[in-house]
C-alpha cells in the first residue's frame, strides 16, 4: 500500500519560492538602504548650504 501524497497545502515550499522570497527580502533591504543614504545626503547639503549662508 503506498502512501498518498500531500495536499497542495501542505507541500514543502520549492527552491524557486524560497529563492524568489530571499530575493524580495534582499531588495527590500536595499530599497531601504537607499532611502537611509539619500535622506542623510539631502540632510547634510540643506544644513551645508544654511552654513555657506550664514557665513
Amino acid at each position: 500500500m503506498t502512501i498518498p501524497p500531500p495536499p497542495d497545502d501542505q507541500k514543502p515550499p520549492s527552491r524557486r519560492r524560497l529563492w524568489t522570497r530571499a530575493q524580495r527580502r534582499a531588495t527590500a533591504g536595499h530599497f531601504v538602504r537607499g532611502l537611509a543614504y539619500g535622506t542623510g545626503l539631502a540632510i547634510a547639503s540643506l544644513v551645508s548650504y544654511w552654513l555657506q549662508q550664514m557665513v
